[in-house]
This record gives C-alpha cells, structure tokens and sequence, in this order.
C-alpha cells in the first residue's frame, strides 16, 4: 500500500479512490479462487445451492481484464487530474507553470483550432494568446495528454515524459491486459473465448505485477506534486 500523504489541511482523493479500486480488486479475484475451487457452489437468499457454471466462471475470468484496465487507466487519468486541481488550489497562471505543462495546455485547446473556420481561426489565436497572459488560473479543461483508451506501460512512460513526472519501470503485462480489454470492449473476441485460459494464480501474479507498477506512478506524482515541480523554475 502506499504511503498517504497529506498536501495542506487535506488528503487528496486520488490517493484513496485508488487504495478503494485495489481492495475491490483483490476481492474479486478472491471470489474467482473460490469459484475456481473443487465442488464450489452458489447460495442464494433461499438456500438453494447451485453448482458454478463453467461458462459463466469463463466470463468472469475474463472480466478481470477489464476491471485491472480500468484501474490503470483512472489511476493515471486521476494522477494528472490531481496536478491540474494543485494548480486551481494555487491560482497558478500560464506563466507560473513549466513549460511541459504549457505545451499541455496548448494541446488542450487544438480542437478550437482545428475545427474552425479559416475567418475565425486568428481570433481563436488571438484568444488563446490573450488567455496566456491573464491573471487568471490556467484551465486544462479536463484535457489529459497522451490518454485515449489504449494505456500500456510504454504509453503511460509518455504520459509521464509530457508531463515532467518520473518514469515507472517494468510494466510487462500491462501491454496484454490492453490488448484483451479492448478485444472485449470492441467484441473481437468473446469473454469464455478469453477466460478459458485464465488461471486464478496467474491472475493474482499479474495483479501483484501492475500493483507494483501503479504504486510507482502514484508515489512518482506525490513527489512532483510535494516538490511543485509543476511550477516553473525561476
């Protein structure tokens, strides 16, 4: 687990939601174990017993590609969130921040530049620029660079560089828990098609695996943001 630390007079959220989807996690993939188990049976309200079917004990296998994904992908999607929520705490303007989290921004407001007509184009411009050198916060709009869905360990090393936080290490199986979620999420493959090769013990390795990886990156944005390495260096 990793260690809380506390910024100003609160704990950030981030922090907890996180330990939150670790514990459900963990107790999924204990109820998978014991579903897994010789002679297991279902109980329901009346008593009744019922012997696990294997088809579905293959689908919920398989569900934990999804699950795991979805930690990865709001672990690292609240990481920046709660470096843009420093920022809005510190009232930083677009000058006070590094210039990686400037690029960022500029990449936040592409679409009004992209999708606009050629008449309004230099008033877009001219907006932005004169958004740069306000008093006021620096908005990201919510924008996370280089997160789309598709997070693995090379891509979220990218998200990292983008934003001046340390690298992780490792990350090996991060790459097939992507390839499968997405495979369920578009329907390439179907979930007993995935789970009938899912081991529990395998599972429980992975976890301990991306665990590791994640516990990494949260420490990682700890630091940057108790350094305020989000302010630029005069």
């Amino acid at each position: 687990m990793c260690e809380i630390i506390y910024w100003g007079d609160r704990m950030d959220s981030f922090l907890v939601e996180y330990e939150k989807r670790k514990v459900e996690i963990n107790s999924y993939l204990d109820l998978l174990a014991k579903m897994g188990a010789d002679h297991s049976k279902i109980v329901d309200v009346d008593g009744n017993e019922h012997v696990v079917d294997q088809i579905a004990y293959k689908v919920c296998k398989a569900s934990s590609y999804l699950i795991i994904y979805n930690l990865v992908e709001a672990t690292v999607t609240a990481g920046v969130r709660s470096i843009y929520n420093k920022i809005s705490d510190e009232r930083l303007t677009f000058s006070d921040v590094m210039d990686s989290l400037r690029k960022v921004w500029w990449h936040s407001k592409k679409e009004s530049l992209i999708n606009c007509s050629r008449n309004q184009l230099i008033d877009n411009i001219y907006n932005l620029y004169c958004s740069t050198h306000t008093e006021g916060s620096v908005d990201f709009n919510d924008f996370i660079s280089g997160v789309s869905g598709n997070l693995d360990a090379k891509s979220i090393r990218e998200v990292c560089h983008r934003y001046g936080i340390d690298a992780v290490s490792d990350g090996r199986d991060l790459g097939n828990i992507k390839t499968n979620r997405n495979w369920l999420a578009h329907g390439n493959k179907s979930f007993s098609d995935i789970g009938k090769d899912c081991i529990p013990s395998d599972l429980y390795s992975v976890r301990d695996r991306v665990f590791l990886f994640l516990d990494e990156f949260v420490l990682n944005v700890n630091s940057y943001i108790s350094d305020s390495r989000y302010r630029r260096s005069e």
